[in-house]
This record gives structure tokens, C-alpha cells and sequence, in this order.
């Protein structure tokens, strides 16, 4: 009698199921982007600020806010880490270029000002920005900042 080893049929299926994890979204070489909020999405979006678009937009984050709506944090939704980092659950936000302290000034910010977001995931926002990214990357950039880089 000849005994069927199950070692080969389980990598072959470990190997299919972790390849159709892969992001559908993504296409290498399209210079497409799912994480890009352009111009034409924020000025067609009804929001008037930038926290309100990132909340109607950016679905991957939760956003608190206290008794009054004031913003107050940014965390991931992907669960708690094995590891605990301070800030490890928070993205960072950058304002062309400049990291944001502090949340509550994305409710001031309208979204006439701004030119696009770019929203990096977790892995990507670390190559991108270091260890202090590893909950992602919000990159704001004005259109200020825009005009004057492209005269």
C-alpha cells in the first residue's frame, strides 16, 4: 500500500492562498493608485475640511473626536499589536513635507487648499519614513506648495 504524503498538497495550497491575499488594487507598472485622493475627488467630495474628507475617504482609519467634535486621534482599525510602540497605531501626517503634531488642525484646514492625499499603508509609509510610520503615511500636499514647486 503506498501512502500519499500530505506536505507537498499542503504548500502548494499554503502558496495559493497567500498569493490571492495579495492587494487586487495594486498594479505594478500602471501608475494607477487606489490610496491617491486627487484634486477632482476633494473638489467634487461635500467636505469643506480636510478631516472630514479623510473620514469619508480613507476608510482604513478610525477617527475620534471628543464631546465637542473636535478631532483627537487617528488609529488604525487593524487591531492591536503584539508589540506595543508608543504612537505604533497612529499614522503620520504630513503637511508638504512638514509632520503634523497635532490632528485637530486638519478640522482648520479647508480642502480648497488642498492639492491631493496620499495614503501609504503600514509597510510602505516605514520604507517611505522610518519606524515611525508603521501605522502608515497621510501625505497632504497643498496647492501652495504645488504651484511654487512647478514654477
Amino acid at each position: 500500500m503506498h501512502r500519499f504524503g500530505w506536505a507537498p498538497l499542503a504548500g502548494a495550497a499554503l502558496a495559493a492562498s497567500l498569493s490571492s491575499c495579495a492587494s487586487s488594487s495594486y498594479q505594478a507598472g500602471s501608475g494607477a493608485r487606489a490610496d491617491l485622493i486627487t484634486a477632482e475627488q476633494i473638489a467634487h467630495s461635500s467636505c469643506t475640511n480636510v478631516w472630514d474628507l479623510l473620514r469619508k475617504r480613507a476608510r482604513m482609519y478610525n477617527y475620534a473626536e471628543d464631546r465637542y467634535g473636535r478631532p483627537r486621534f487617528i488609529t488604525t482599525k487593524r487591531g492591536a499589536s503584539t508589540i506595543a510602540l508608543a504612537g505604533s497605531d497612529s499614522p503620520m501626517v504630513l503637511i508638504d513635507g512638514a509632520r503634523l503634531s497635532d490632528v485637530a488642525a486638519l478640522r482648520d484646514m479647508p480642502t480648497d487648499a488642498v492639492e491631493s492625499i496620499e495614503i501609504q499603508s503600514g509597510i510602505n509609509g516605514t520604507s517611505s519614513q522610518g519606524t515611525g510610520a508603521v501605522a502608515g503615511v497621510i501625505y497632504i500636499h497643498t496647492k501652495e506648495a504645488s504651484s511654487s514647486s512647478s514654477s
